[in-house]
């Protein structure tokens, strides 16, 4: 019972925590276009995203198995945007979202990772939400093998 609640403890609050940062960072699009600036985001794209993470973190909760593939668009998402931003190089974003998936997977075991087909959806919605942040969000500032024209 111990490892049970504690794997649930842990996913939940993952999950749970996502879902909080999404709600804040939809108002930070809404409310604070200077916050949307210091992190190399338009306005529309930092509500989107918020959204898109309170859905997933809201997701997870419902069901597991599905919600864990959108957490991994949030999580891909929330690396890229952090990797983008004008902070200094040392950004933790980029490494805290990766270590709220891995925990994630860690501690839910009733995900099918090892099923190679669940584990290349998981990476493809991961690489999605990496894609998103460069193709929709920063189309000129993206990578150079991104730019187009």
């Amino acid at each position: 019972m111990g490892n049970i609640l504690t794997s649930c403890t842990v996913s939940g609050f993952c999950a749970g925590l996502t879902l909080l940062a999404g709600i804040a960072h939809a108002v930070q699009g809404i409310r604070d276009p200077a916050g949307c600036k210091e992190l190399n985001l338009p306005q529309w794209f930092m509500t989107c995203a918020g959204l898109w993470m309170t859905g997933s973190g809201a997701l997870w909760f419902y069901d597991k198995y599905i919600g864990f593939l959108f957490m991994a668009s949030s999580m891909g998402g929330a690396a890229a945007a952090a990797a983008s931003s004008y902070r200094p190089i040392g950004e933790p974003g980029i490494f805290l979202s990766t270590a709220v998936l891995a925990a994630m997977a860690y501690a839910t075991p009733s995900l099918p990772l090892t099923d190679k087909k669940y584990a290349a959806s998981c990476f493809s919605m991961w690489i999605f939400g990496i894609m998103a942040v460069y193709f929709l969000a920063k189309p000129k500032t993206g990578p150079r093998w991104a730019k187009r024209g």
